[in-house]
């Protein structure tokens, strides 16, 4: 029954993840394309609209979380975001510019690996059980 519930979840985050990427590339197309804004500009924006879209999708749908402190909740899941950033940027540079692995072969198996990560802070750090107010009732 655990593995179930883990795996269910694991899943629904993986969507969520999925319709974030999704999200953050299509903003990010039309800003540069069609707005013809700066890269950096637009990358800006475009992460920062994923990045709340997938916040409350997690929250809402993947954990089913409701907050004690809400703002508490959501400087933990930046920092989630900002140490998996380092993490596969990290990553990367060992697996290319150390390991001399291919590109798209060790973009590939970093997402698979941060992808995990980033499940794992995402269950036992951002929505934990004990700040849940959900599971308090």
């Amino acid at each position: 029954m655990f593995n179930n519930l883990i795996l269910y979840k694991y899943f629904k985050y993986f969507v969520v993840g999925a319709i974030g990427a999704i999200t953050d590339f299509s903003i990010y197309t039309v800003l540069i394309r069609t707005l013809f804004l700066n890269y950096i500009v637009a990358n800006a924006i475009s992460i920062t609209v994923a990045l709340i879209i997938v916040f409350y999708m997690q929250k809402n749908w993947t954990f089913q979380y409701v907050p004690i402190n809400k703002s508490k909740t959501f400087f933990k899941y930046l920092l989630c975001v900002a140490l998996t950033y380092l993490f596969n940027s990290g990553f990367l540079f060992l697996l290319v510019g150390i390991l001399g692995f291919e590109e798209i072969i060790s973009k590939i198996f970093q997402i698979i690996v941060s992808t995990i990560w980033g499940f794992i802070f995402s269950n036992f750090f951002v929505f934990t059980k004990k700040d849940n107010l959900s599971d308090l009732n």
